[in-house]
């Protein structure tokens, strides 16, 4: 709302002046402290450092906030003008503290717009180029002295180390320098595997900082300029407003201007104070050969577990599970669902409703980079389940499902026929490939989350049809097929209810079908073949395992085609698309 008071107020305020401008009047002085306060419009429309934008297309956007701008000052000026018109005559020094406030308004809310300006792509691209902007120029931090780990904040100072390789990636001309490969080795060699995830989460929360906050601009030598202005200037309007006369004023505006002032002091204050001790102001420490001044500032920041909280809300993955909504027995009495039918957002509010998280727990770290440490990088790239088929000899029975089909149908595919499968073959008590399980079904419904909630973050066209024609279907067969009741459905749990599924759709009596695959579809109605029908057949063929493969062997059969799946789709999905997200 900032944007729209501002607006309403200066359109308020020289209205007010005007009708108060002539011939001065017993009210007059009613009127006179107010264009004082002016310049504080301007100051508060900078807005916090923390954000900028809403959305990625508030930066594609800059031009327009810098018409706003302009027309904003413009207004302000001319409130100030009515200020000092004649017939008004402020005290000099009232005079010089609105001076000072304007300007150093105008600087605020021109930083708000240059860090927009500076967080689209173009923008990004051209700090690459200039290697004097680099925040590398200091070398790679190699973490205290002696330390057998990195802690937050040593991962986070070489996750600035390694940032122009990541807006290489936004920038489509991703070049890893020796130094940033150095980083990526030490970081594996004190910190494991899990490092690579640690890193990963930390150079996220960096480009957001780029892309929705003033991180791009406040971190440079007119950044710093401003940081250094802007609480000075503050102290010297309130002091110059001290000693101004104030006779003439109503005790209320006196009041409301020493709140102003005094507000505006403690957010420049407290913003100064944040920049200077924030991680980019280290990493600018270091590459400055400011050892001492980094170390220092690290310590505090450990103290405080600064750094932690980076990484705090990128520990989990967004999980969407199909059967869970379908078998649902109280999806019909949520009010909230009443009334979003009745408006027409029924299925907006699906998706919120049934989409939650699960925490990405150290086996579903190790598994994907022991997934990923098998394949080259083009089976990383263009493999959707290709090599992991092709190692264990299944691919000639599942080529359809792996290749000759879309993404989004691939991801439907398996994400019934996982979760089908799961639930017939359920592990020994106890079962040492319980975590491996798990993994495989956070990764499952990953992967539907994306497509269902965030289709935008899959590369292609993703058909939400096929998507409702499954729930549709599955909807059908718990409540028509099974004739299942609310009651009933609440006294079973949840693998009691995808085994009804399964048993009723892949009956045990047909286990010999798919062994020698009698159970395939003809050739000439593959186009036309339901996704659930795939799903089902292909739970199907995994239970009957005509490739005779152990358990733990088709466990990593499934987990392979899931990590693979996530890399293709996050390889071939756009920037623009990624920017989204």
């Amino acid at each position: 709302m900032a944007d729209y008071t501002a607006i309403y107020a200066l359109g308020h305020m020289s209205i007010t002046m005007s009708r108060s401008r002539s011939p001065p009047g017993p009210a007059d002085h009613q009127v006179r402290m107010v264009p004082f306060w002016a310049p504080f419009l301007l100051l508060h429309l900078g807005g916090p450092d923390t954000i900028t934008a809403y959305a990625y297309q508030d930066n594609q956007l800059w031009l327009r906030h810098l018409l706003t701008l302009a027309g904003q000052v413009l207004g302000a000026i001319y409130v100030m003008y009515l200020f000092v018109a004649p017939g008004r005559s402020p005290a000099g020094t009232l005079l010089a503290a609105a001076a000072l406030m304007f300007v150093t308004g105008c600087l605020k809310y021109g930083e708000r717009t240059w860090a927009l300006k500076c967080g689209g792509i173009d923008s990004i691209k051209k700090s690459l180029d200039d290697d004097g902007k680099s925040s590398a120029t200091g070398g790679p931090y190699h973490g205290r002295e002696g330390a057998k780990r990195l802690d937050t904040e040593e991962v986070l100072l070489g996750a600035h180390h390694m940032l122009n390789f990541c807006k290489g990636l936004l920038a489509d001309g991703p070049v890893m320098q020796k130094s940033e490969y150095e980083v990526m080795r030490q970081g594996i060699q004190l910190n494991g595997g899990n490092y690579v995830f640690h890193l990963a989460a930390m150079e996220l929360s960096l480009l957001y900082d780029i892309l929705y906050t003033k991180a791009a601009v406040l971190h440079t030598w007119h950044g710093l300029c401003i940081r250094i202005v802007a609480p000075l200037s503050m102290v010297a309007a309130f002091v110059l407003f001290q000693l101004s006369s104030k006779d003439a004023y109503s005790r209320a505006d006196i009041a409301v201007t020493y709140v102003l002032l005094v507000g505006a002091m403690a957010l420049e204050l407290a913003s100064s104070l944040r920049a200077a001790g924030s991680s980019w102001a280290c990493a600018s420490y270091h590459a400055r050969g400011w050892h001492w001044l980094c170390d220092m500032v690290m310590r505090l920041r450990r103290m405080l577990k600064v750094g932690a909280r980076r990484s705090a809300s990128l520990d989990s993955l967004g999980q969407y599970n199909l059967l869970d909504l379908c078998t649902d027995a109280n999806k019909d009495g949520h009010l909230r669902g009443k009334i979003a039918k009745m408006i027409g957002l029924k299925d907006r509010w699906q998706k919120m409703h049934y989409s939650s998280t699960a925490p990405v727990s150290d086996a579903i770290k190790t598994l994907v980079l022991r997934e990923i440490r098998k394949r080259k990088i083009d089976d990383l790239r263009n493999a959707r389940g290709r090599w992991i088929l092709k190692e264990k000899e299944m691919y000639e029975d599942l080529t359809r499902i792996a290749d000759d089909t879309e993404l989004d149908r691939s991801i439907m595919v398996w994400h019934i026929a996982t979760d089908l499968y799961l639930s017939m073959c359920p592990g020994p008590d106890p079962d040492p490939d319980k975590e491996v399980r798990d993994s495989i079904r956070v990764l499952s419904n990953h992967m539907l989350f994306l497509m269902v909630v965030h289709p935008y973050l899959l590369p292609g066209v993703v058909r939400t049809g096929r998507y409702k024609e499954n729930l549709k279907y599955y909807d059908m067969v718990w409540w028509v097929n099974l004739k299942a009741t609310k009651e009933s459905t609440m006294k079973l749990s949840r693998s009691e209810i995808i085994n009804k599924i399964a048993d009723w759709q892949l009956p045990t009596d047909s286990r010999q079908e798919y062994i020698y695959g009698i159970g395939e579809e003809a050739a000439d109605d593959v186009g036309d073949r339901p996704v659930y029908a795939d799903g089902s057949w292909l739970a199907g063929m995994l239970r009957g395992n005509r490739w005779h493969l152990s358990a733990a062997d088709m466990l990593e059969v499934i987990a392979g085609v899931w990590v693979e799946m996530l890399c293709y789709a996050s390889h071939h999905c756009d920037t623009h698309r990624l920017l989204r997200a």
